[in-house]
């Protein structure tokens, strides 16, 4: 099978980032939550995660081993990326990983990717009967602009009409660390995209809200409480949870034009912290869509009301993106994109290969176009 990605070459460079949006409101008049007035929603891909059952792989073919190590090497070329890390996991065997620039010790940066384990964390809670997705924000954090109609729901799946700290001029010049006290000052201080439940936006801001509710249950700080929750039932033991006095050294640092800000990479938090190399994250993917870290039923559930994101074919759940990847035959990717200036990366698995691809890199190059790259290097079926 072959992808083309024409459109996804490019999309998602800007997730996280600024986007296009509706005419903005003001909190004041919202006083209860409005019917969803966007695009149509996609229709859901339960069934995609229902079977998944990647048991009739004997893994990685030499053959394909080496078709990934060319396609990491085209790849590479193609982004100009001065360090890159993938990795591929299918059932039946050792996952390849190939990594390209990166120094020994020093994992990459994922951005926004880490917004799953961030939803896994607070579904995990719900499991545990310590919150419901129907609850507002207002039970657990106060301050919140229309906290009261504004749910945890809302927040998860970017309908809640905040605004998104990261789009705030001074936030953005500023580029230093971000407490909630700082993103509530944010939604505070700039008008809604719109009233709660309206549209569909993307918000950092949101998935602060979801760790400052993380912490107000657990005790414990965001980046502890995520790793026993969610990554602890994981075998991809690499991964780290920034926490925000933590020493970036075995980082790999973005590229940062001149033109931008340098951004602390311990800032985002619940709306992206994670670093990680490239296997660990596939791992992760893996244990989570195979129903170790969560139930199916409950990530089926992710999966099941998706609102059409702002780039074509793409779509956003409870945590999770689906991709409606185009070329002559349809595919499907379900996953998350991340990137700040300087870096992206994408998590993904594919169905229909019963494959996971993890990829990250320095630059602007396409994270997805490296992704479809290896994927296309496996075996049809």
């Amino acid at each position: 099978m072959t992808y083309r990605l024409t459109a996804l070459a490019l999309i998602l460079s800007t997730v996280g980032c600024t986007t296009t949006g509706p005419s903005r409101t003001t909190h004041d008049s919202c006083k209860i939550v409005a019917p969803y007035a966007g695009p149509a929603l996609r229709g859901p891909v339960a069934n995609s995660v229902t079977h998944l059952r990647p048991l009739d792989h004997s893994g990685l073919t030499s053959g394909e081993r080496s078709a990934l190590a060319a396609a990491f090497a085209k790849a590479k070329d193609a982004t100009g990326a001065p360090s890159i890390t993938a990795a591929v996991w299918q059932e039946g065997g050792a996952a390849w990983a190939a990594r390209s620039g990166t120094p020994d010790g020093h994992i990459h940066y994922w951005a926004s990717v880490g917004k799953i384990i961030t939803a896994a964390a607070v579904l995990r809670l719900e499991l545990d009967g310590q919150l419901s997705l129907d609850d507002p924000i207002a039970k657990y954090v106060e301050g919140v602009p229309n906290g009261e109609i504004i749910t945890l729901h809302m927040l998860m799946t970017h309908t809640s009409g905040l605004f998104s700290s990261n789009e705030d001029p001074q936030v953005y010049e500023a580029g230093d660390l971000l407490d909630l006290e700082g993103v509530l000052d944010v939604v505070r201080r700039q008008p809604p995209y719109a009233c709660p439940g309206a549209v569909w936006r993307y918000s950092n801001s949101g998935y602060t809200l979801l760790g400052a509710v993380i912490e107000n249950i657990t005790g414990k700080p965001y980046h502890v409480a995520a790793t026993e929750l969610v990554l602890s039932r994981s075998a991809g033991q690499g991964i780290r949870m920034l926490a925000p006095n933590e020493s970036l050294d075995s980082i790999v640092p973005p590229a940062n034009r001149r033109s931008d800000p340098s951004m602390d990479l311990r800032g985002p938090q619940a709306a992206g912290g994670a670093a990680a190399d490239a296997e660990s994250m596939a791992l992760f993917l893996r244990d989570l869509m195979s129903g170790r870290i969560l139930p199916r039923e409950t990530v089926a559930r992710m999966l099941a009301e998706l609102y059409p994101m702002h780039q074509d074919g793409l779509w956003y759940g409870l945590g999770l993106m689906v991709y409606d990847v185009p070329g002559p035959e349809a595919a499907l990717w379900i996953g998350h994109s991340g990137g700040v200036p300087g870096a992206r990366a994408v998590l993904v698995y594919a169905p229909e290969q019963d494959a996971i691809v993890a990829v990250a890199l320095i630059g602007e190059g396409s994270a997805e176009a490296t992704a479809n790259l290896l994927l296309n290097a496996l075996e049809p079926e």
